[in-house]
């Protein structure tokens, strides 16, 4: 049983394709609390739905929640080129808190800044794209859209190590 860390992009298309009680019920999967409240509401064949995450997946302990300290998050964002502060979001700032935390924790975004910013962390081995991830957990979908794609990941996680590259030669 495989432990992952689910950004909140990742949670509304995967209850938009309606494989995530699946996944939850194969794997462990841990969410931050930041997460947890983005999670507000998904489209499933152009049929928005409401949904209360917290009361559904955490009470029910389908998820587990998981936190990190605020001295955790300042910890990634000074590990972070200063051009990335505004477009990393709470829930991934968290997110990423934790994985570096959380050692045997693997994360599954697919925004293409969270991607890039692993590297910085050396955090790349740790990150799955959405489509390796369902195939890993046999719940794979035809409809996913590029984003989901393993390319899509691999071509942001180089990007990231590009960047980092170039920042560290920048700064030094």
């Amino acid at each position: 049983m495989k432990l992952w860390l689910l950004d909140a992009d990742i949670i509304i298309d995967f209850l938009s394709l309606d494989v995530f009680d699946k996944l939850v019920e194969n794997h462990k999967v841990f969410v931050a609390t930041t997460v947890i409240n983005e999670v507000k509401s998904f489209k499933r064949e152009d049929i928005k739905y409401r949904i209360d995450f917290r009361k559904q997946y955490v009470v029910s302990n389908l998820v587990k929640e998981v936190s990190a300290s605020s001295g955790e998050i300042k910890k990634v964002i000074h590990n972070l080129p200063p051009i990335t502060h505004d477009t990393i979001h709470p829930g991934e700032l968290e997110s990423l808190a934790i994985l570096v935390r959380e050692e045997e924790i693997t994360f599954c975004s697919c925004d293409a800044a969270v991607i890039r910013a692993l590297p910085f962390l050396d955090l790349s081995e740790r990150g799955i794209s959405a489509e390796m991830l369902l195939k890993a957990s046999g719940l794979l979908k035809s409809k996913l859209k590029e984003r989901h794609t393993d390319q899509y990941f691999k071509n942001n996680l180089k990007i990231g190590r590009e960047n980092k590259i170039l920042y560290f030669e920048s700064n030094s």
